[in-house]
């Protein structure tokens, strides 16, 4: 053997890649792992809230259609009931108008057909109002077909209702047509009173 072979092999310098923990390198793995989970944990924690959002997005969105879908569909409902309304009102003017001598059968067959889309306008959530005489003119319920000079009613106030109104909730659908009272005009006598 030579003289080679007995001695020791040399001892690695301080902090060198074989060297102990705790040298100018890091030795352990303890601190990457943690700076990795931190990271980790952060990005999960962003994309959890992420989620979050965009569920809630979602949510607000089904609402928002829904919504309007409920809203085209009563739209489409209104608009059809106001097609109805002016039938109705004729239907109701012929069981008025009908002549004595008119078979009950055509009588009571013209009233059926009245009920009937009567009973079709409320079922479609619609409901008729008629605006009592004295009630004060309002003209987001009402529509003013004339003005009757009265001295009977204080002037602005309903004297008559010429049609019916209707409504769905607290939206009108169609004002009721009414007459309102004004001041009557002074006759030519108090004219004249007035003049001397």
């Amino acid at each position: 053997m030579g003289p080679e072979e007995n001695e020791a092999p040399p001892e690695p310098a301080v902090g060198s890649a074989g060297g102990e923990p705790g040298g100018d390198e890091p030795g352990g793995d303890e601190q990457p792992a943690d700076d990795g989970r931190a990271d980790l944990e952060r990005e999960r924690d962003e994309l959890r809230a992420i989620a979050q959002r965009t569920q809630a997005d979602f949510v607000n969105y089904k609402r928002r259609m829904e919504d309007e879908r409920t809203l085209i569909a009563r739209s489409a409902s209104a608009q059809v009931l106001t097609r109805l309304f002016p039938l109705i009102d004729d239907l109701q003017r012929a069981v008025d108008g009908v002549p004595e001598d008119a078979p009950t059968s055509w009588t009571d067959g013209v009233s059926l057909i009245l009920q009937n889309m009567r009973a079709l306008v409320v079922t479609e959530g619609a409901s008729a109002f008629e605006p009592a005489p004295g009630d004060v003119f309002d003209p987001a319920q009402h529509e003013a077909v004339y003005y009757e000079p009265t001295a009977e009613q204080p002037p602005g106030v309903i004297v008559s209702t010429v049609s019916v109104g209707y409504r769905t909730g607290d939206r009108v659908l169609r004002p009721a047509q009414v007459a309102v009272a004004r001041e009557p005009e002074p006759a030519a006598d108090d004219e004249a009173r007035i003049d001397t």
